[in-house]
């Protein structure tokens, strides 16, 4: 007892140690969080890193570089000299693909594209494009032309392609401009700490926001000095792609040639890029705001930084120990939990759990390399644990493919798996012990229907086949009352059918159970049909129909059983003849479709179809309603069962009252 009482007491203790730490952590994090650093900041500040060593400005720098060598690209388009030049030249069609703007266009291009004055095609565009009557009212001249229509007709051009063009590009050169004159403004030399220059070596233009900068005789030592002497600065040669830079960060992750070329600079040749950054920052700009938070925010925190730290080392030396503890307890709650909650709120407490402890971690340890090695392994446990669920759910797959593809006897994979999975599982087993069950409910049942129909029509062939011959004897007798003889004729009639029903029935019932022995065989398809069709000639010339029949020129042979097939066509020309409108066309068809044969028959039904193809295919289904006619209902039935015995395929479709039927069979193998 007294070593338990010690326990409790050194836990207990341990949990106030572990307050009272949490809170000096606490109130340094508010204090950071109060200031509005990032992770990184916080680290600096704890660092005693001074402004223009920290992790903001290294960004901030990076993205001013940037921006300033955007700027700079447009300025290059609309400026020489330091002032904006209305008398460079846009031809249309390259200003419209590429933004393109020129010095000049020689006299041997002027057929490349039409052209405008910049300063033109811009008060243009102010004034806006009128057009009268499909005709573009001309606010200025285009260069080397007295209009748009002279242009076009010399150059071979559509004068609207060419008007749509003008008024697309001065919608573009107006925004174009509004946005340079903006950018002009924001980054001059009075509005922020940032400086910049594009040299273009290939004509001289130097595109900056330093005034005294632009002057005729340009060193590449005074661009040099005026910008390495500055506390950050990047420049880039084209010449030799060389880069130099001081405290900017990670900009020299960036290209930047195909930077200026997808904002397209205007560069004629090589050219020289530099952008610095006055680090005694006279310009209250961003820069300058952003370093007097920082150094206001570390005032605030020197205080609180060494309780913050030692609460966090307090934390760090104990967790791992109440960490252990808390686990076991809360693994305990954890599976009671689970044991009585659904799979989408298990996979809600995990993604939470994850994601929270991610947050512990980074609150103790910090944004550092030891935070981002925790992390690295802490998310290989994860990715452990999910990997150990994805098999887990794919033994569960498995077992229900195994169970989909009907091999019951496969072993339970319940022992194997845990939690919700062992729980679908156990869940999955029963499902497989009831399917198992009720297929043999149904082998079965099958079995008892299959010997009942065999029994009842063997008992009914004996008596019937008596009547048959009584009545045949009966008729050879000489019986001189006329209704008596009618009688024998209707009683022979419906004995006759009686007894095609019976064969219909066992018939029927071996091919629905597979109890048929087939004797495959090379059958020519085409020669089967041409005979069943003159059987039946005189019977659908009685009922008024006309076969209409599409042979192949030249045999066709299918591997079929020659009884059972004779037996499928017979009974689809004996659906048509009684169930066909009179005074109507059959269609008969048979041709190859690769390496099966396809036989089709269509005709109108005499009585309205207001059943489905499937349910027409179930057994004792007749195209008639009231059942008037001699079928058995069994026909269709026979022969789609017969057919895939023999791998056809029997298909039935129904348009309104039009009865299509298809059949394929397996063509036949050629002889060598």
């Amino acid at each position: 007892m007294e070593k338990r009482g010690y326990r409790i007491f050194f836990a207990w203790v341990l949990v106030l140690v572990n307050l009272a730490a949490a809170a000096a952590l606490a109130l340094g994090v508010s204090a950071g969080v109060q200031s509005g650093y990032t992770g990184k900041m916080w680290e600096d500040v704890l660092r005693g890193k001074p402004w223009l060593e920290s992790g903001q400005y290294e960004h901030a720098a990076s993205e001013a570089v940037y921006q300033a060598m955007e700027a700079a690209s447009r300025i290059s388009r609309f400026e020489r000299g330091g002032e904006y030049d209305p008398e460079r030249v846009i031809r249309v069609r390259d200003y419209l693909d590429s933004r393109a703007v020129y010095d000049m266009i020689p006299q041997n291009q002027k057929e490349e594209g039409i052209c405008y004055r910049l300063g033109d095609l811009y008060e243009w565009s102010l004034k806006g494009a009128s057009v009268h009557q499909d005709v573009l009212q001309e606010a200025y001249r285009p260069l080397f032309y007295n209009t748009i229509q002279q242009y076009a007709g010399e150059c071979d051009e559509e004068y609207n392609v060419v008007v749509k063009q003008i008024t697309e590009a001065m919608e573009i050169l107006r925004k174009d401009v509004a946005e340079y004159q903006k950018m002009k403004k924001n980054w001059s030399y009075e509005s922020v700490n940032v400086r910049f220059a594009l040299w273009d070596l290939g004509n001289g233009n130097l595109y900056t926001n330093v005034k005294e900068l632009q002057k005729e005789e340009l060193l590449q030592e005074e661009l040099e000095q005026y910008f390495y002497g500055m506390g950050s600065y990047y420049s880039f040669d084209s010449r030799t792609a060389g880069v130099v830079q001081k405290n900017v960060g990670d900009y020299y992750s960036y290209n930047t040639h195909e930077l200026l070329t997808g904002w397209n600079a205007h560069l004629v040749g090589e050219y020289q890029v530099y952008v610095g950054i006055d680090t005694s920052f006279p310009v209250a700009d961003l820069f300058a705001q952003e370093k007097r938070a920082y150094e206001e925010g570390m005032d605030r925190l020197q205080d609180r930084v060494m309780a913050a730290a030692a609460g966090a080392c307090v934390l760090l030396a104990t967790f791992l120990y109440l960490f252990w503890k808390l686990a076991g307890y809360f693994s305990g709650l954890l599976s009671e939990l689970f044991a009585h909650v659904g799979m989408a709120v298990q996979a809600c407490i995990f993604f939470a759990g994850y994601e929270l402890i991610q947050i512990a971690i980074r609150m103790l340890l910090g944004e550092s390399a030891l935070t981002d090695m925790v992390l690295v392994i802490y998310k290989f446990t994860a990715l452990f644990l999910i990997l150990w669920e994805a098999v887990q759910r794919q033994k569960l797959l498995d077992r229900v493919e195994a169970l989909a593809a009907g091999q019951q006897e496969e072993q339970s994979c319940a022992e194997h798996l845990h939690l919700g999975n062992k729980r679908m599982a156990e869940a999955v087993d029963h499902l497989g012990e009831g399917l198992r069950n009720a297929l043999q409910e149904q082998m079965k049942s099958e079995r008892m229907k299959a010997d009942l129909i065999t029994n009842v029509s063997h008992d009914l062939k004996t008596p019937l086949t008596s009547i048959i011959n009584y009545v045949d004897l009966m008729k050879k007798e000489e019986i001189g009352n006329p209704k008596a003889r009618e009688y024998l004729e209707v009683l022979e009639q419906k004995a006759q059918r009686l007894k095609q029903l019976t064969e219909d029935l066992v018939e029927a019932s071996r091919a629905s159970s597979g109890n048929v022995v087939l004797e495959i065989e090379k059958i020519d398809l085409r020669e089967l049909l041409m005979q069943t069709g003159g059987e039946f000639e005189e019977r659908f010339a009685a009922r008024g129909l006309t076969l209409i029949a599409d042979y192949p020129q030249e045999p066709l042979y299918v591997e079929a059983d020659g009884r059972k097939l004779w037996r499928i066509i017979e009974n689809l020309h004996r659906n048509v003849e009684k169930y066909a409108l009179p005074q109507t066309r059959v269609y008969l068809e048979l041709k190859a479709e690769g390496d099966r044969a396809l036989m089709s028959m269509k005709n109108i039904s005499e009585q309205p179809l207001n059943i489905s193809a499937e349910e027409l295919m179930e057994r004792f289904t007749r195209g008639d309603e009231s059942r008037s006619t001699e079928g058995s209902g069994l026909g269709l039935s026979i022969a789609r069962d017969l057919t895939e015995l023999q791998e056809g395929t029997f298909t039935v479709s129904l348009d309104a009252d039009l009865f299509k039927v298809y059949l394929t069979f397996p063509l036949a193998k050629k002889e060598d």
